[in-house]
């Protein structure tokens, strides 16, 4: 019986500190969740969105998954060439990891030659603390 207790308070502090390492931070005042900004698009016109990296170093493109509210966004911050040739210059992702929560200031693109629909361009990525 005791070995019984031991064992399911070993799994409650288990899961307690995997669940208070995987909470959700606070929104960031004047940004939008990947979800509310793919319910209401607002294309090349610089906004700020929020969310949990993935993938980051394991596309065959310069960008990353971006999650929050149950959607995602590929967000490029390399190799963004506008339609009319025009290059932005690069954005740095140093310090920042899969998993990390991030804000990122940028452009939805609506589509274009270089570019598919959706796509997210980064003009500046924080890390959320």
């Amino acid at each position: 019986m005791m070995k019984t207790q031991a064992i399911l308070i070993g799994i409650l502090v288990i899961f307690g500190l995997v669940s208070a390492c995987a909470r959700v931070p606070a929104p960031p005042e004047n940004a939008l969740s990947v979800a509310e900004l793919l319910a209401t698009p607002v294309y090349d016109t610089q906004v700020q969105i929020y969310g949990k990296v993935s993938a980051l170093g394991e596309l065959m493109c310069t960008c990353f998954f971006l999650e929050s509210e149950g959607e995602n966004i590929h967000v490029w911050y390399d190799t963004m060439v506008e339609d009319v040739g025009t290059v932005l210059p690069p954005v740095s992702t140093e310090g920042i990891k899969n998993g990390d929560w991030v804000l990122v200031s940028g452009e939805l693109k609506s589509g274009g030659i270089h570019y598919s629909p959706n796509d997210f361009w980064a003009s500046d990525i924080k890390i959320i603390e």
